[in-house]
């Protein structure tokens, strides 16, 4: 018998607030496959005090969480959000310590883009978005190799949605007269890079609109679409491989990882978290 969630889900969007768990590695919100149901669940909770003990079992597996206070206004961003990553499940954690499993479309719509011209769409690579968070949630655990689970496994669901994703590439307009096409055709533009601190340039790259959007803020900034076969001849000479999603997973691809997974030469092996540590600056 299907459970009517209609009453509680009326209360928690009259919420002022939820607290969304996230992993401080990716900067995202923490992503759980359930064992049972298979479903892609992200945690909220009324509490800090509830976050706080939820993570204490990650804490044992040194995987670091955080809370994120999401405000009322801001609940269709963070539904949206959630849809951008692949994920179908809330759990929500009441004042009282009870927990719910809530289908996502139960307390949100899935936006629909149908409508807008084709131009005017967000990008989205939800796989790649989920897939990536898998991997780096795991990766990123400073423990051994051999003890994170599945590690493997994550990373080969990672890269072939690498291989068959397109991507976002920024790139500020150069000075002088001219539109925007007459500027790209001139190829007076150029791409912003990042700078680890050990001096190591990255040229940035994104899943999805959003990512893009928290990169480039207020900045004049537009954004090319990319296939991946394209990102490594994109790459200037002084750089080492590309950052895909910056303020998000982070991850390094570096020059030869791009080519060999095109080339299907290289078995896959995407750089392990914690090797490279970025800071956001443009040259």
């Amino acid at each position: 018998m299907a459970i009517d969630n209609s009453f509680l889900i009326r209360k928690i969007l009259a919420k002022t607030s939820l607290i969304c768990a996230f992993c401080a590695y990716t900067n995202m919100p923490l992503v759980v496959c359930d064992e049972e149901t298979g479903n892609d669940q992200v945690w909220l909770f009324e509490k800090e005090e509830q976050l706080q003990e939820f993570s204490k079992a990650y804490t044992e597996k040194k995987l670091l969480l955080r809370g994120v206070l999401y405000k009322k206004n801001v609940f269709p961003a963070l539904f949206s959000l959630l849809y951008s990553l692949d994920v179908n499940e809330i759990v929500y954690v009441a004042q009282n310590g009870t927990d719910t499993h809530l289908e996502l479309s139960e307390l949100f719509p899935k936006p629909d883009f149908s409508r807008l011209p084709e131009g005017q769409r967000p990008v989205l690579n939800p796989s790649l978005q989920l897939t990536g968070l898998y991997f780096m949630q795991e990766a990123s655990r400073q423990v051994p190799n051999e003890e994170k689970e599945n590690l493997k496994d994550l990373e080969e669901e990672f890269a072939a949605n690498l291989l068959r994703s397109r991507y976002l590439v920024p790139a500020v307009p150069g000075e002088g007269e001219g539109t925007l096409q007459d500027k790209l055709k001139a190829g007076n533009i150029r791409i912003p890079m990042l700078k680890t601190k050990d001096e190591s340039v990255f040229m940035p790259a994104f899943s999805d609109t959003i990512e893009f959007q928290k990169f480039a803020k207020k900045q004049r900034m537009i954004a090319r679409l990319i296939g991946f076969e394209d990102l490594a001849k994109m790459l200037p000479k002084e750089a080492k491989g590309i950052m895909l999603n910056p303020q998000g997973f982070h991850a390094v691809l570096t020059r030869q990882l791009l080519t060999g997974l095109v080339s299907r030469f290289t078995e896959p092996q995407i750089k392990v978290p914690g090797q490279e540590e970025e800071e956001n600056e443009e040259e």
